[in-house]
């Protein structure tokens, strides 16, 4: 867009939030994948933000028109100086003002990873002043790579040492401590290589959709599925039955309800309880509609 495009609409105008049907700045910023039609990425965060009662401004990296998984499927790849400009442009217009999270996920190309850091250090002048959520979207056990494989090393290079908390799979937290996937089946393993992924930085770790097996610690755990939670001073499991099927969406259902409940107030056990529970009757739900 040339700067004539740009500022034509806007030209003259101090304030344009008088223009919005809600001019509440937001506070929440979510970054991650789009669909035309989808339960996924920012389509499947937005709900929970909204029916949290959170502003949220939501910036794509890619937008696809359904999923992957459909007979024909098309996407558009957000190039790196679009979201440098759109987050920069989301600072002057002063919807982020009162920012109270930044929560990262599908990033469709390495090179987005590097603007989110270099956009955040530009805007507090050092590391962001937000908690900073990531949700390091790159694939899953059964599945393989959501995106391009080379997204995992940007976010080790730019986005682990700033991130306030994570939500991960197993195959994620394999990609980002370096580790086969086939190592990760023993509690002591995958909380070894969670506690591998913590800074100064980071307050907390939640690995996600551990099985029955990697949840066995001596007591029978047949049919259950859980988190472990992971900070410097503590290592917890949570679990519950497993759901009747895994539909996409669920990892970015879990962060999205998860950032509202520590939002509101709740400790950080009591939260991923609360985002694992909520997720899991969304999944319920999907089934009463097939």
């Amino acid at each position: 867009m040339s700067t004539d495009q740009a500022t034509h609409v806007g030209a003259g105008s101090a304030d344009a939030r008088h223009l919005e049907l809600d001019p509440r700045p937001a506070e929440v910023l979510a970054i991650g994948s789009q669909l035309a039609y989808g339960s996924v990425g920012l389509n499947a965060a937005l709900p929970v933000y909204e029916a949290s009662g959170l502003r949220c401004a939501a910036v794509p990296t890619t937008i696809l028109s359904v999923l992957p998984h459909y007979p024909s499927m098309h996407r558009a790849d957000l190039p790196a100086d679009w979201l440098w400009e759109v987050l920069h442009d989301l600072d002057r217009s002063g919807a982020l003002d009162q920012l109270r999270a930044i929560s990262v996920g599908y990033l469709a190309l390495r090179e987005h990873a590097a603007v989110v850091a270099e956009w955040c250090s530009s805007r507090t002048g050092s590391a962001v002043d937000a908690p900073f959520v990531l949700d390091p979207t790159l694939g899953d056990v059964g599945v393989g790579f959501y995106n391009d494989p080379n997204v995992a090393p940007a976010l080790r290079r730019w986005l682990l040492p700033m991130a306030t908390g994570l939500t991960l799979n197993l195959f994620e937290l394999a990609l980002l401590t370096d580790r086969p996937l086939s190592s990760l089946t023993r509690l002591k393993d995958v909380t070894a290589a969670a506690q591998c992924l913590m800074t100064h930085k980071t307050q907390w770790i939640v690995v996600t959709g551990l099985r029955s097996t990697t949840l066995s610690v001596g007591g029978s755990s047949l049919g259950r599925i859980g988190e472990l939670v992971l900070t410097h001073d503590t290592v917890q499991i949570l679990s519950r039955t497993v759901a009747p099927a895994t539909p996409a969406g669920v990892g970015d259902t879990f962060t999205a309800s998860l950032i509202s409940r520590l939002l509101a107030g709740d400790d950080l056990l009591p939260a991923v309880d609360a985002a694992a529970g909520h997720t899991a009757l969304q999944i319920c739900r999907k089934e009463r509609f097939t």
